[in-house]
């Protein structure tokens, strides 16, 4: 086929990322509003944010599925979740421990659940939200050394286990790149500069080897942060030379309220 023929149905992918509290995930409130359905893989809490009616006003909340993966050292949940959800078919997670038709919580009435899904049904208007990659990544490091982490509590990683961590990473971030379906991935802030001189800020992808590359699994990098009092967001590729930003789209984050994130996934805003 030629360019004129190329399938324009390819759903966005976007990594949105910066320092804590900047905004991000506030970011997904207005595609809630503009009645997308988020499905929310919640791994740190995040979702709390939207609880929040300054936020996300209450009548939307019906359009943000939430799933509770509670991934912490001890228990590395996150990245063996993902790698189950992109396996296809249909799945259903406990809120207690994150698993996919959970054989303990089955045993008992009465136990949380998250609602069925199913990535091969998602349309235009479903988008994923993984929140964050922050803790995906850890998870996946956590998963390579919980058994010498386990034995001992000081156990130092190598450069194997980082390896393994990074391979875990791109088996996920591969399948969010050639899969059909709109992804938000949050993230936090890294600087990948070596010289005490200088800063690259990019999205945290675990090493900073891994930071360095991240962006190139997702169409659109947006950055946020709280810049004289007032939440701030950028997607433009020209923003800064030590910030990383841009994507295929063109859409300019920074330049206020005649741009939104719902352009981005070319939905329609309210009012």
């Amino acid at each position: 086929m030629d360019l004129n023929d190329y399938d324009q149905t390819k759903r966005v992918k976007a990594l949105v990322y910066g320092p804590p509290k900047s905004g991000k995930t506030a970011l997904i409130a207005a595609l809630a509003e503009a009645g997308f359905m988020i499905w929310f893989f919640d791994f740190e809490q995040g979702v709390k944010t939207l609880l929040n009616p300054a936020i996300l006003k209450p009548e939307f909340r019906k359009n943000v599925r939430v799933f509770n993966i509670p991934d912490h050292r001890a228990y590395p949940i996150a990245i063996d979740t993902l790698r189950e959800l992109y396996k296809g078919g249909k799945k259903k997670f406990c809120y207690l421990h994150g698993k996919n038709m959970c054989p303990v919580c089955a045993k008992e009435a009465g136990n949380k659940w998250s609602a069925e899904i199913d990535l091969a049904t998602f349309t235009d208007n479903d988008i994923l939200v993984f929140d964050s990659w922050t803790q995906i990544a850890n998870s996946a490091i956590n998963k390579v050394t919980l058994k010498e982490w386990t034995k001992d509590p000081e156990y130092k990683m190598g450069f194997d286990e980082y390896r393994l961590q990074g391979m875990f990473q791109d088996e996920v971030m591969t399948k969010i790149q050639v899969s059909n379906i709109h992804t938000i991935i949050i993230s936090h802030e890294t600087d990948v500069e070596k010289s005490e001189t200088k800063e690259r800020l990019v999205p945290n992808g675990g090493t900073r080897n891994f930071s360095k590359t991240i962006a190139k699994y997702v169409d659109e990098v947006i950055y946020l942060q709280v810049l004289n009092k007032k939440h701030s967001v950028y997607s433009s590729t020209t923003f800064s030379n030590t910030v990383l930003t841009g994507g295929r789209s063109g859409v300019k984050l920074e330049e206020g309220s005649n741009v939104s994130i719902v352009d981005i996934f070319g939905g329609k805003r309210n009012g």
